[in-house]
């Protein structure tokens, strides 16, 4: 038994797969889809890079009263249903009590209640 990790453009996990005969089925997946490689992998933890399985690291972030720092370009902050782009590094939130969720590929999720 073999175990693949199949994996999209960007190095997200997708999905798994299971081979019982490692020769014969590992060479037509290879040869049917490359976007495998043979492990395991936790997809909320990891990502592939290079074709190796490598760590999600977590954000840089600090939160101090309303304003939190370190984030990096390109995330996505959600408040609730709305949903923010940031570009430099920082956000400041007045007025809003709930969760923070801020995403950006390849860092793990961040969340954060204010």
């Amino acid at each position: 038994m073999a175990k693949f990790i199949e994996v999209d453009g960007s190095g997200r996990i997708c999905g798994f797969v299971e081979v019982n005969d490692p020769i014969g089925d590992t060479m037509r997946l290879y040869a049917e889809n490359p976007r495998f490689i043979e492990g395991e992998a936790d997809p909320a933890t990891h990502y592939i890079k290079d074709g190796r399985i490598v760590e999600r690291h977590c954000m840089p972030i600090s939160v101090s009263g309303a304003r939190i720092t370190g984030i990096p370009s390109g995330s996505i902050l959600v408040l609730g249903k709305q949903a923010f782009e940031v570009n430099d590094g920082e956000a400041e939130i007045d007025g809003y009590t709930g969760i923070v969720k801020i995403t950006c590929w390849p860092y793990r999720d961040a969340e954060m209640a204010l």
